[in-house]
């Protein structure tokens, strides 16, 4: 069988140009399709399949990721609590580990004054 061998690394180009990741199940819940069958590769006349383009629903931030936070839908489990939108107009929020919260507070020095405004924004909104 073609494509029983090891798949070759260009396979996934596609996939990682959109900053994908390939399979056939969701890396996590915090993943959508993007297109199916996506990844593989064409060996003679036999096109291989080794999977879906996974990306995420939710883009990075940079403050949220400063924060130890987590841009997603939906709490990442026990004890997280949304503060802000990841992305303006967005159902995705960062969400942060509340005990986590207290390091925070005393590595402020370290964090940029646009993220602290957003996380103190929020704080202000929780009280």
């Amino acid at each position: 069988d073609v494509c029983s061998f090891r798949s070759p690394s260009y396979m996934s180009k596609n996939c990682e140009a959109v900053n994908g990741t390939c399979g056939w199940r969701a890396p996590s819940r915090d993943y959508k399709i993007y297109r199916w069958n996506y990844c593989g590769y064409t060996s003679g006349d036999v096109r291989c399949y080794c999977g879906h383009c996974w990306i995420r629903k939710c883009p990075t931030n940079k403050c949220c990721d400063l924060i130890k936070g987590r841009c997603s839908e939906t709490s990442p489990g026990l004890g997280y609590r949304p503060l802000f939108q990841c992305q303006q107009g967005s159902r995705c929020r960062c969400w942060v580990n509340w005990k986590s919260l207290e390091e925070i507070a005393s590595e402020r020095a370290q964090i940029p004054s646009t993220c602290l405004a957003e996380v103190a924004e929020a704080e202000s909104m929780t009280k």
